[in-house]
């Protein structure tokens, strides 16, 4: 039966890895939990049920860039009766979204657009077959400390208890399992494929500062393809793409302090190969469905390997050969540590809190909104557990940077995953990694001086 569905909605014959015993699960009303690599088509596990059982289907999603793609794609393929609502929209579009909610077989919402209390009456009503949290994996990364009504994402779940859970992510932190069973008050179900992506090889690079780091990045960008920069901040962002624009190349700028438009804009413009080079932030990356990126380069490393696995698995997506390539300068350790704890919530900030004398904005919301579900004492017990959790992600990534064996298999273990196979083109620590030559083109024209001027005038005339 699931075959013949397949082929009558999608068109295709088979399916790839772990769709079928996802989706096989959901049908069998469990609550699952995802695995999947990036381009495996996650997509698929929720779109197919919802046909099958002809009940709505609810997306809790986690960023604005991924709604739109996705919401994109669907009606691309002919599916219309999609609504989807968030901060970008402008008062008409909203307006329009809101009215075909009753109506719509894919509603695409976030956890803190659903948690205001005007926002719930507006779908608790509605019968819903299946919850599906897409990038699953950011309620480990993002709940409690950053996007706090992640840690409330079960508030939601239960308005709608009879209501089948499928959370979906490329990447899973050791502790996901453990967070969404506790987030969710549910057992979940798990359905497990490897998080190894082997078209993309791995290297890294130590260097003596960031102008060393600069100097080989100009250099490298000749012939590096379609090309992601990660850096840590914004204001490197723009930086560094003022000296690649400088050497002669177009590059996007992409952070979160960017409006709307402006994101759109990039995306958009790398997407379809205007420009080839971005210099980002973590921020850029989900629901950017450009298949040919070739190379991922870390101006910084990360702070976790989740998000390193996370965000070079935007290369490759065709499954042609790509590269992924961290780099690191002694500086680079206090640089992520200050971006890591400074505005970590402590047992003080939680004590402060409670006698009403907690000046901090930032901390005082972040409690704010926790608190509404979780006791104080509560709190303090899951703030230092998230504390030791990055800890000992920031640990193990540095631990990457003076690897003499595989880094490979030094990430999988991380997510108490071993290496099956070997293969021929995996890291610079135990294999001969060739070099992509994909020509970046120059667009950017520069003033000549005199000099260049006369000697092209020479060259010319010979």
């Amino acid at each position: 039966m699931l075959h013949r569905a397949l082929k009558q909605y999608f068109g295709f014959d088979s399916f790839k890895e772990g769709q079928q015993e996802v989706i096989e699960r959901v049908l069998n009303n469990e609550d699952t939990l995802g695995i999947l690599p990036t381009g495996s088509g996650k997509s698929l596990c929720y779109q197919l049920p919802t046909y099958i059982n002809e009940k709505a289907t609810l997306i809790i999603s986690p960023l604005i860039s991924l709604m739109d793609d996705q919401v994109a794609q669907l009606k691309a393929n002919g599916e219309y009766r999609v609504s989807y609502i968030h901060s970008g929209m402008d008062e008409k579009e909203r307006y329009y979204n809101i009215k075909a909610l009753k109506s719509s077989r894919f509603i695409f919402l976030s956890p803190e657009f659903i948690l205001q209390p005007n926002n719930i009456k507006l779908i608790q009503h509605l019968n819903f077959g299946l919850i599906v949290l897409d990038e699953a994996h950011c309620l480990t990364e993002w709940g409690y400390d950053f996007r706090p009504h992640y840690a409330l994402v079960g508030k939601i779940t239960k308005h709608f208890n009879n209501t089948t859970i499928l959370a979906l992510t490329a990447t899973a932190p050791p502790t996901l399992e453990h967070d969404l069973n506790y987030i969710l008050s549910t057992q979940f179900s798990l359905v497990r494929t490897s998080m190894n992506r082997p078209n993309i090889s791995l290297s890294h690079k130590n260097l003596a500062s960031d102008e060393e780091k600069i100097d080989w990045l100009l250099k490298f960008i000749e012939r590096s393809g379609s090309t992601i920069i990660y850096v840590s901040s914004k204001k490197k962002c723009y930086e560094l793409a003022k000296s690649i624009y400088q050497k002669g190349y177009l590059t996007g700028i992409y952070h979160g302090d960017m409006s709307y438009q402006e994101r759109q804009t990039v995306q958009e413009q790398f997407i379809n190969n205007t420009i080839s080079i971005i210099v980002a932030t973590s921020a850029f990356g989900m629901g950017v469905n450009k298949p040919d990126v070739r190379t991922i380069i870390h101006f910084h490393l990360p702070t976790s390997p989740s998000n390193y696995l996370q965000e070079i698995g935007r290369a490759g997506r065709d499954g042609k050969y790509s590269q992924a390539i961290s780099l690191y300068q002694p500086d680079d350790t206090s640089l992520l540590e200050t971006l890591l704890f400074t505005d970590a919530i402590k047992e003080e900030d939680i004590k402060l809190y409670k006698y009403g004398q907690l000046l901090d904005e930032y901390k005082l919301n972040i409690l704010d909104t926790l608190s509404s579900h979780y006791r104080l004492d509560q709190l303090v017990s899951i703030f230092k557990q998230a504390y030791l959790r990055k800890k000992e992600g920031f640990h193990r990534i540095l631990g990457y940077k003076d690897l003499t064996t595989c880094r490979r298999v030094y990430l999988l273990n991380y997510f108490n995953e071993g290496l099956e196979e070997e293969f021929s083109r995996c890291c610079d620590n135990d294999s001969e990694l060739p070099s992509l030559k994909i020509t970046n083109k120059k667009k950017v024209k520069r003033k000549q001086n005199y000099k260049e001027k006369l000697e092209q005038l020479f060259n010319t005339n010979k």
